[in-house]
Order: C-alpha cells, then sequence, then structure tokens
C-alpha cells in the first residue's frame, strides 16, 4: 500500500453472475489523489491503482472521493460490458436481476457532500449532481487541456437527458455563477473504465483518473481472464452478454415521469 494516508471501502464489482469484491483507497486531500482499487473475477483479485488530477477536475475527483468514502460504491456490479468498457457505479445485481441503488434518497443523507451544482443563484439548494467538467458544458476548459481517455481511465458516466431545465453552477474559473443545461450537470454515480488501448477525447463526459502503468499488466490479465472465460463458456450460439433494457432515472427530479431507456449488455 503506497505511503499516504487512505480511507478503506469495501464493494463488490461483478463481471458475470459470479460475484467478486473491490476495494477503493481514496486519499487525504491533495493535487493528486491516489486510489487503489480491487477487483475480484472468477477467484482472481486483480490490483488497479489510479492517479485523480483534481487540478484539472477539482469538482470530479471531490465527487467521486465523496461517494467513495460514504460507501456508495460498496456492492456495485459491472452492469454494462463491452470490450472497450467497462461500466459501473450504479447499480447492485441481486437474484439474477441488476438493481438500481437509489442516488438521490442516499446521498441526502451523507454529511458534507460536496455541492457543485444548485437549483437557484443563492445556491440553497443542491440537486446533488455534478458540475459537468468538458468542452460540451459551455465550453468549459483547463489551461492543460482535458484529460484523454487512456487505457485503464476512469470517466464519469450519465444517462442522456430529455429536459430543457437549467441550474446554477460556480465556474470553474472563477467568473461566478452562471445558468447552465441541466443535462450536462446531472452526473451522479456512473462511471466507466477504459479498456481500449487506443486515446481518445471526449467532449461529453469528464475523465479524471489516470491508471498508473506499473497496472496495466494488471488490467492485461483481467481481460485475458474475461476473454479466457468466454472461451470455455461460450460458443457462437450464445453470448457472454444479455441487452436489457432499463427505465433510468426515475428518481431524478428533472426528469421525473419520462420514461427514459437505456439498454445495457449485461454480463
Amino acid at each position: 500500500m503506497k505511503k499516504t494516508m487512505k480511507k478503506l471501502l469495501c464493494g463488490t464489482l461483478c463481471l458475470t453472475a459470479c460475484l467478486g469484491s473491490a476495494t477503493m483507497f481514496s486519499a487525504c486531500e491533495s493535487s493528486k489523489p491516489e486510489v487503489e482499487m480491487q477487483i475480484e473475477f472468477n477467484g482472481t483479485t486483480y490490483t488497479l491503482e489510479y492517479t485523480l488530477f483534481r487540478k484539472i477536475a477539482p469538482a470530479t475527483v471531490n465527487h467521486f472521493i465523496a461517494l467513495a468514502d460514504n460507501g456508495y460504491y460498496n456492492g456495485v456490479c459491472v452492469h454494462n460490458y463491452t470490450t472497450n468498457k467497462l461500466y459501473t457505479g450504479a447499480y447492485n445485481y441481486q437474484n439474477d436481476n441488476l438493481v438500481y441503488k437509489k442516488y438521490f434518497d442516499i446521498v441526502k443523507n451523507y454529511q458534507n457532500f460536496p455541492s457543485s451544482v444548485w437549483t437557484d443563484t443563492s445556491k440553497t439548494e443542491s440537486t446533488y449532481t455534478l458540475y459537468g467538467e468538458f468542452y460540451s458544458n459551455a465550453d468549459f476548459t483547463v489551461e492543460s487541456g482535458a484529460m484523454r481517455q487512456t487505457y485503464g481511465a476512469l470517466t464519469m458516466f450519465y444517462t442522456q437527458k430529455n429536459t430543457e431545465d437549467q441550474v446554477v453552477i460556480e465556474r470553474h474559473n472563477g467568473a461566478g455563477k452562471a445558468w447552465r443545461d441541466y443535462k450536462y450537470n446531472a452526473t451522479t454515480s456512473e462511471f466507466f473504465i477504459t479498456l481500449d488501448e487506443n486515446q481518445s477525447a471526449n467532449d461529453n463526459y469528464c475523465t479524471f483518473a489516470e491508471l498508473d502503468e506499473d497496472c496495466y499488466d494488471a488490467l492485461d490479465d483481467l481481460k485475458e481472464a474475461i476473454a479466457k472465460y468466454i472461451e470455455d463458456n461460450y460458443d457462437a450460439t450464445t453470448d457472454f452478454t444479455e441487452e436489457v433494457s432499463i427505465i433510468v432515472d426515475e428518481d431524478d427530479p428533472y426528469v421525473g415521469s419520462q420514461d427514459n431507456k437505456e439498454t445495457y449488455k449485461v454480463p
């Protein structure tokens, strides 16, 4: 374990019906907090160590660490699997079904949860969602440029919102408050791990953490284990994943009764 102050978070990530465990340690306040994530797949544990970049994406890093420190990610599974991304952070897997963690009901009970989006200019009521630190959110920029989705990187993810509502954010450059589209400032807890070795940038999502190079082998081993599992247990007539259509964002006050659906490739 690295010689930094870290707090323990126990959780579960699921790549198949076989449950495993994931443990994160979040560092104390620093410009580059470190996170250690242990993913257990099919009886083997894979340790991934990350550097988070608070100067590039301060709101995102604070939000992610607060969720981890409060135990929100306990028991989450990989609910959407592709060959180049693992999506997690929003669901448990119980009785062969995805079970959504009720984000808004849960985080409202956290003490001193960091706010970056509000319903009013007085900033008296938080939306509990995350300020979108990416270019599409009214040309958000950082001096050193947005982070790229490198191998193993962590990127916050949000489902698309069919709403024109606006909310209040505190502009990152110290220029004061501003009204912005909620759909770009609506991230809750979901994030993905990039499995593609080709670097890419995305104007619609915030990448905030890089996988340490000495952990590339561990991620390689995890990918190979998944591939071997698929080879040993599936053939041309069956699929490792099942497409499942799920209604999302029902608890989001800006979405409400809208019938928003997402299709996941569930392992």
